[in-house]
């Protein structure tokens, strides 16, 4: 049952949610399922496989359909994840407080004060939290495009930023995971023998690095490495986890290439590598239909008295995925803050008013005008 926002708000992150816990995501999906249904939505949760489940809340009968989106799991597991703490300052910190649990209490109170205006007959809400956006969103991509492809427009509560941001274009990213089989041995007595995967994998590393290509908004980057099994053993086996992005979809498949003609080449003798391209997030740019719904919500801003202004943004998001079917997005209609992704990610507490005021009067608006 909804209370305040900041009473929600604290209440959402000291549950954890890593993306990998799947009955820590499951906690915190039955808490928003239980607060869309105290507003009128009818709530399904859609089991998932690997991660949890799905919540998927409609309202109204309408044949003109608005997308809110949203997402529940963290980056935090739950041995590093920080729960809800007051800063002062009307600034608190806490694990996905910003990214984005404050973003669905933002979407939550803002529906509280938009639905008696709302002509419910001749619109319908339709509410998409998942559970796996951090890693691209493996099991709820499909989902994410239907549910889109039945909407007029999409609205997703992403962190606004420290500086008070929307966006309509983010980049795409595409994960790849490169590995190396070497010859083991002893690393003073055989090493001539020998062929270190470790080895390899630095010099696959230093060259993929040299995808990145400012001038086309190409970055690179290699975020986790594991290998090796003690300083004395020429390393058996390495593995990097890695991700490239782009704002230019077409940019995808030449990189794909470049990447598997780098991992290819044999700097080691006697190491195999071998690639696999993971979980992506397609590229979106700002098009009419966005265009359109950005310059209804700085409109608003100006009523309001608040200051936002366009960034394009390297972050991935799943408004790209909405944005695949065709429709408007809008994304950073979630909470001000900084630090996402890390434990010191911290929010504007000033913020919840004054998102939740422009959200309310944004969802009243284009759902007037779908």
């Amino acid at each position: 049952m909804l209370t305040t926002p900041l009473e929600s708000l604290k209440r959402y992150v000291d549950q954890p949610s890593g993306t990998f816990d799947k009955e820590d995501v499951a906690k915190v999906a039955g808490m928003f399922a239980e607060d869309f249904e105290s507003l009128g939505f009818s709530v399904k949760l859609i089991e998932g496989q690997k991660f949890g489940p799905k919540v998927l809340a409609t309202l109204g009968t309408g044949d003109k359909q608005l997308m809110l989106m949203g997402h529940m799991d963290t980056v935090f597991p739950r041995d590093v994840y920080v729960p809800y703490k007051d800063l002062g300052g009307g600034r608190a910190m806490g694990s996905g407080i910003i990214d984005m649990k404050g973003g669905v209490v933002v979407m939550l109170y803002a529906l509280r004060e938009a639905l008696p205006k709302l002509d419910l007959d001749k619109v319908r809400l339709t509410v998409l939290l998942n559970p796996d956006e951090e890693i691209g969103s493996p099991e709820s991509h499909d989902l994410i495009l239907e549910t889109a492809s039945r909407s007029a427009a999409a609205l997703s509560f992403e962190p606004s930023g420290i500086d008070g941001r929307f966006t309509c274009a983010r980049k795409g990213v595409t994960s790849v995971e490169v590995r190396c089989e070497g010859i083991p041995g002893h690393a003073g007595a055989k090493y001539k023998e020998c062929a270190s995967a470790i080895q390899a994998l630095c010099a696959h590393i230093t060259k993929l690095y040299t995808l990145r290509d400012d001038s086309r908004d190409i970055s690179f980057n290699a975020g986790l490495i594991t290998g090796g099994t003690a300083e004395n053993v020429v390393a058996p086996t390495a593995k990097a986890n890695c991700e490239f992005r782009y704002f230019n979809e077409a940019y995808k498949p030449e990189l794909m290439e470049r990447i598997a003609a780098i991992c290819a080449e044999v700097p080691v003798p006697g190491v195999t590598t071998a690639i696999e391209f993971g979980a992506s997030h397609p590229a979106i740019d700002l098009n009419e239909k966005s265009q359109a719904l950005l310059d209804k919500a700085l409109a608003i801003c100006a009523r309001q008295g608040i200051a936002r202004h366009h960034e394009r943004t390297g972050g991935a998001g799943d408004i790209s995925i909405a944005g695949q079917a065709g429709i408007g997005v809008l994304d950073g209609l979630g909470l001000s803050g900084d630090k996402m992704h890390t434990v010191e990610e911290w929010a504007y507490l000033d913020s919840l008013p004054e998102q939740i005021a422009l959200a309310a009067a944004l969802i009243e608006e284009v759902s007037a005008t779908l």
